[in-house]
């Protein structure tokens, strides 16, 4: 007799361990965040250099808002992030899209919901960043409007306001403006991927901090990037209404907040020699017993290192990089949301990864003492930590 839920059917069924998922909505949206929270991170940065923008807004009005401030007026850019892959160019038939909503109803098309934003008293611009790049249709929305002074640019807007107008019908903005406003007045931004995105980030924090006459080392800079990523984020989900202002960044605001975290990332308080990883697990809420095992793992690593008995000083080097790279890899995703470890399941998971590299390595293996001294001298150093960073 057949079990329940079975089939008399003599085809070999795949085990749910090996089947391809029906449905990866979770982990597309939350990818799609992501790439949008790191492209906001690019903005905060583009506020610091010469003519940025003087504000940035996390999910107020638009994805994205940047205020500009030129001779005393005031512009508004809304910037909408497509952070999902497409898979295949974007077409004006997938700009003018109107996908079903609730109850049957349709949605408004991309342009449609842009171009609504056109109902201030202030000047308005607009934005659209993708993962994928426009087709040969839009693409001259790719050259900044500023830049459009080749005579060939003019028909070739023409093209594409037609396109877009053939595909949606009449659309016109709040205050009367029509899809001809729109496209004169757009930029698209092509960034292909999150790495993409944080590679053009830690290049702008670079020269922001050479401006400001400051220098990070590399794994210096992964964690002011972190810090300020948190800070988009959090600003990202504030209410709308009741926490208004938390949502906008401004620039002098940024500019000392980032100049602090790096002079403290550079130059960490140290409290009886041991204070920022004591300050570290206790915010992990590490137990007490645990704190004092880290810290004395951590004095014998630093007395190996002075006086190494497992490993010569070149491949303690070697292992030492290694660590960072893996603990800011772990890092990143607690920070994105793709791992919501509590402070000690992040711990072990540290632990448990650090475990992983010693086995693959083809020389000599350090004991675990030496392993998690190691983690716990970079948590000294004030480049790592067990809980999500907070600005």
């Amino acid at each position: 007799m057949n079990q329940p839920g079975s089939t008399s059917s003599a085809v070999a069924k795949p085990s749910y361990r090996d089947v391809a998922p029906l449905e990866e909505g979770g982990r597309i949206a939350r990818d799609g965040f992501a790439y949008q929270d790191h492209v906001t991170v690019g903005k905060c940065l583009d506020m610091l250099l010469v003519d940025g923008p003087s504000e940035v807004w996390c999910e107020a009005e638009d994805d994205i808002v940047l205020v500009w401030t030129n001779g005393g007026v005031e512009e508004f850019e809304f910037v909408q992030v497509k952070g999902h892959d497409l898979h295949q160019a974007w077409t004006v038939s997938k700009l003018c899209a109107r996908e079903a909503g609730k109850g049957g109803k349709k949605k408004s098309s991309i342009v449609e919901r842009s171009l609504a934003h056109d109902r201030g008293k202030e000047p308005c611009r607009f934005r659209i960043v993708t993962k994928w790049a426009p087709d040969e249709v839009l693409s001259i929305l790719g050259t900044p409007p500023s830049a459009r002074v080749d005579p060939e640019v003019p028909p070739l807007l023409a093209t594409a306001v037609t396109a877009i107008e053939a595909s949606l019908g009449a659309c016109v903005s709040p205050n009367g403006n029509s899809v001809a406003f729109w496209v004169d007045r757009l930029e698209w931004e092509h960034r292909a991927s999150i790495a993409d995105v944080v590679n053009a980030n830690l290049v702008k924090l670079h020269r922001v901090l050479d401006v400001e006459g400051e220098s990070l080392a590399p794994d210096q800079s992964d964690v002011l990037l972190e810090a300020l990523y948190a800070k988009v984020q959090d600003a990202a989900v504030a209410h709308a209404v009741t926490h208004k202002l938390d949502k906008r960044l401004l620039r002098n605001e940024v500019r000392g907040w980032l100049l602090d975290r790096a002079k403290q990332i550079q130059h960490p308080t140290h409290s009886g020699g041991a204070g920022p990883l004591v300050a570290k697990l206790t915010e992990a809420a590490i137990d007490d017993e645990s704190i004092e095992v880290a810290k004395e793992l951590r004095r014998r690593y630093v007395a190996e290192a002075r006086l190494p008995k497992y490993l010569p000083a070149d491949d303690r080097d070697a292992l030492e990089g290694e660590i960072l790279a893996a603990l800011h890899a772990l890092r990143v995703r607690l920070n994105s949301g793709a791992c919501s470890d509590g402070g000690g399941e992040f711990l072990s998971r540290c632990q448990d990864e650090l475990r992983r590299i010693r086995d693959t390595m083809t020389g000599p293996r350090p004991p675990d003492a030496v392993l998690y001294g190691c983690m716990y001298e970079v948590m000294n150093r004030c480049l790592h930590r067990l809980v999500r960073v907070r600005p």
